[in-house]
């Protein structure tokens, strides 16, 4: 039996009991009142029967609803429900330092879909039985796990991170991928402490951050979470930002990817992992990009060069964006034709008609699209059949596989198919003489890396003229 089902045990024991006195001593009383006083008659003893009777049935009844009401667990897991484990998290927090721990299913979605729903919650009990028996081998015979959503499972901790890092890296090393009833369950793990911050919901977000977010899941965290929203909201408020430049060679004319980082009140760089996420949250990512975009106009007017600015799908298609963006050559109009949107999408977009009309207004103003992560994205390839697009990005996965046959081939058959498609083509991370030889090779318009340039300051890059 796991930590959860004893602890639902007792809380339905503890609820009977709360229900159940009270009918007992009622009871109790009444017919202590009854039998000492002198005249009792049978009929006023069957009166009282029926009245107890009543009494009884009526809170045998209201204890099953308020049972259904006060459950405490999943019923498909026997994990505490986010309610109670959020609860549970926030009395805990208060007293000293916690560790929120989050493993994921995360390929729940293919198992329902290829072996049902029975068999997903059949791999997700497994999971859980799985870390309640690890952890209670390891000495934690007290886990408090809860189902926060789908196949995300939050574990509470005592203590910093760093002890039971070691004990997070075995657990993966042993069911990181693992075969239950002949199916593969595929698991990851994240985890934080309560050093961030003392609130259950910020550590949860925090903790689906670092999970979409593996590379930048172990930089040095300078702030709390409270401290850190709070600076790159001033930042933000302030136009505190700094844009890097790299150069992307060659074809016709010059390109320049732009970075961007936020600058906090210590003068040190918030890296995109980190605002960004703050931002999408917020809903403020738009007031960023579209401070960045005027900056970006303000340079064009002094500098003869093209700039790829990458917004987020969302961004293009806010209408407050779209007349801002409008509006930027009437401000700076030798900015026109000098700056291309580059964004990339998951998910296909529902209003596809509306978002193609949307871009062909950009492009006619003198905008230029970049799709981003051809080949990584499935839905970069159905954009490029359906959008004017003028440059598209490959994904990284090619570049850092490019001296594969297997992957060449792939990457020859995109570069063509893009081509066909009126887009030219663009590949990120060249290191070596041989890798940009070969993207030559494949006739690729553009090419990025350190062997060709390093990243420019704003300063480096109105010096070059």
């Amino acid at each position: 039996m796991t930590y959860t089902e004893q602890k639902e045990r007792e809380h339905r024991f503890a609820l009977a009991l709360r229900m159940g006195l009270p009918i007992f001593f009622l009871s109790a009383v009444t017919l202590f009142a009854l039998l000492t006083q002198k005249y009792t008659t049978f009929a006023s003893l069957l009166i009282l029967s029926i009245a107890l009777l009543g009494i009884m049935v009526y809170f045998i009844f209201y204890l099953i609803y308020q049972s259904t009401r006060e459950n405490i667990t999943d019923s498909i897991t026997h994990t505490f429900t986010t309610d109670y484990f959020f609860k549970l998290a926030s009395k805990a927090l208060k007293k000293n330092t916690q560790t929120i721990m989050m493993i994921s299913v995360e390929n729940l979605w293919s198992i329902n879909e290829r072996y049902g729903i029975k068999n997903g919650d059949r791999a997700l009990k497994s999971t859980v039985l799985k870390l309640d028996q690890f952890f209670r081998d390891k000495g934690v015979v007290k886990l408090p796990i809860g189902r926060y959503k789908g196949g995300d499972f939050l574990l509470l901790l005592a203590g910093e991170k760093e002890q039971y890092r070691p004990l997070l890296e075995l657990f993966l090393s042993k069911y990181q991928n693992y075969v239950d009833n002949e199916i593969e369950i595929r698991l990851e793990a994240v985890m934080i402490d309560s050093r961030l911050s003392d609130s259950i919901e910020l550590l949860t977000s925090r903790l689906y951050e670092l999970h979409n977010d593996r590379i930048g899941a172990e930089k040095e965290e300078y702030y709390s979470i409270n401290e850190l929203e709070q600076e790159i909201l001033e930042a933000l408020d302030e136009k505190r930002f700094s844009i890097g430049f790299w150069p992307i060679c060659c074809d016709e004319y010059m390109l320049f990817d732009t970075t961007v980082k936020l600058i906090d009140s210590q003068n040190r760089f918030i890296h995109q992992s980190r605002y960004i996420p703050v931002l999408n949250r917020l809903n403020k990512m738009r007031i960023l990009e579209s401070d960045v975009l005027e900056k970006l106009g303000e340079l064009c007017e002094s500098q003869n060069h093209n700039f790829i600015l990458t917004v987020s799908s969302v961004t293009l298609r806010n209408p407050h964006f779209f007349e801002h963006a409008l509006t930027l050559f009437e401000r700076y109009p030798l900015a026109r034709y000098k700056i291309t949107f580059l964004f990339e999408e998951k998910e296909y977009c529902h209003q596809l008609e509306r978002f193609a009309h949307q871009i062909a207004h950009y492009r006619k103003a003198g905008y230029k699209i970049g799709l981003d992560r051809l080949g990584g994205y499935h839905t970069t390839l159905l954009y490029l059949k359906e959008l004017e697009v003028d440059i598209v990005r490959f994904d990284p996965l090619y570049s850092r596989n490019i001296k594969k046959a297997g992957y060449q081939n792939i990457l020859q058959g995109l570069n063509l198919s893009a081509h066909l498609c009126g887009a030219k083509t663009w590949i990120s991370m060249i290191e070596d003489s041989y890798t940009d030889q070969l993207c030559q090779s494949l006739k690729i318009n553009y090419r990025q890396g350190n062997y060709l340039g390093k990243i420019l300051t704003v300063e480096e890059i109105k010096g070059e003229l």
